[in-house]
């Protein structure tokens, strides 16, 4: 892998860098589906012409119901059923684990067919072939979401605490929406035993546990849904900043059969309608020439490359990119990056799942979850410039090491 380039991460792109990212902060919001973030689409436009890329456009992307929303429902509709009980409430409780997991595992919506979701934005910069014969798609999601008390410091540690304690040292954490997909499940048995004249004490002491577990889980979902904005500078400003320093890292040293597709993607936090968008009005290109690297909160901590990611369902990324990624990694040349499990979706998952070659880089903190996640300190404060660069380095370099051929797994 010598024949590799590594670009230094000099001060002037880190500053330009930070400046991207704090200009994107500055927006009141970028909630999908929002002006503000048909805005920031607009000037990240601006920024790719500014870093050469010609062919630049906005393009319509299917929004998504607010996640806050999108939790309460499930939640509320399953404790309604526990409180109505009968087959109704069995056939309630049923609709809302059944809703659930298809809209967390595999983003096919029911439920939350009932929710208001206004469209989002893709701003789209292309360069390079016009005809192409391969393809490096580059993509960081624009949008934000709200900063629920359930991302609180306090909850979040105290979550990770107990999520990790396992009698098997092997055994991979539970992503957060095991806890009320748990609790749905558990609600549909409970509802069940009653209609089958199940009763006593242990019965009655599961029934207010369940409930209770659902009266809370809607009441924090509503209060994610009605908070204001998080100010996104990590998530995902950082990631949108790596994005635009790759595509100057790749855009000059394309072959000629080669084009770079650079996409700042909407409604990523709700449904990863903008990915979508994307990858499902483009079925035609071939999996074998088509590269996707994607970049989700690289603003702190640890540099990794996701080998898995999900909420409820596990989508494992193609070999191709990823034991380029490993082969890169362990020159050091990029600093300490290494592979991890991801607790949760970016939208690295939508090409992966059809089988595109696809990599997706974020960094976390020690505790396994951005920095900032989801919180009103999310500010350019926080941001480690020197990972934003250090991601579009090694972003770059994976792509450049497929276009030159290395794609044959060790």
């Amino acid at each position: 892998m010598s024949d590799i380039p590594t670009a230094p991460a000099t001060d002037a792109r880190a500053t330009r860098a930070r400046e991207w990212i704090r200009v994107l902060t500055e927006f009141p919001d970028r909630i999908s589906g929002s002006r503000y973030e048909h805005e920031a689409a607009e000037r990240i436009g601006q920024w790719m012409r500014e870093l050469g890329l010609s062919d630049v456009s906005l393009a319509r992307a299917a929004g998504g119901p607010r996640p806050g929303l999108q939790l309460a429902l499930h939640v509320g509709v399953s404790w309604l059923g526990m409180y109505t009980g009968g087959l109704l409430g069995l056939l309630l409780t049923l609709l809302a684990v059944i809703s659930f997991r298809s809209e967390f595992g595999k983003r096919r919506w029911l439920l939350s067919r009932l929710l208001p979701a206004a469209d989002s934005v893709n701003v789209i910069g292309k360069h390079g072939a016009a005809n192409p014969q391969r393809r490096v798609i580059l993509t960081a999601h624009i949008d934000t979401t709200e900063a629920g008390f359930m991302f609180s410091k306090a909850i979040t540690d105290r979550f990770v605490g107990l999520n990790t304690r396992s009698s098997r040292p092997d055994a991979l954490p539970q992503p957060p929406h095991a806890v009320p997909s748990f609790l749905l499940i558990s609600a549909v048995v409970l509802t069940f035993a009653v209609w089958s004249d199940a009763w006593g004490l242990w019965m009655g002491l599961a029934r207010l546990i369940v409930s209770t577990g659902l009266l809370l889980t809607t009441g924090l979902g509503l209060q994610w849904a009605f908070s204001r904005a998080t100010p996104g500078a990590n998530d995902n400003a950082s990631a949108v900043a790596s994005m635009l320093t790759a595509t100057e890292s790749l855009k000059d040293v394309l072959p000629d059969d080669t084009q770079l597709i650079v996409v700042g993607t909407g409604a990523e936090e709700c449904g990863h309608g903008g990915m979508r968008a994307i990858v499902e009005s483009n079925t035609a290109w071939p999996p074998e020439s088509t590269y996707y690297v994607n970049f989700e909160c690289t603003g702190g901590g640890q540099l990794h490359y996701i080998l898995t990611e999900g909420m409820l369902g596990k989508v494992t990324y193609p070999a191709t990119l990823i034991e380029l990624a490993r082969r890169i990694a362990v020159t050091g040349r990029f600093g300490d990056i290494t592979p991890t499990h991801l607790l949760a979706g970016t939208d690295g998952n939508v090409p992966a799942r059809l089988n595109y070659p696809s990599l997706s880089l974020i960094s976390l903190e020690a505790n396994g979850v951005p920095r900032n996640y989801h919180r009103a300190e999310d500010t350019v404060e926080g941001i480690d410039t020197a990972v934003v660069v250090r991601a579009a380095d090694f972003g770059s370099a994976v792509a450049k090491a497929a276009l030159g051929g290395a794609t044959n797994p060790l």
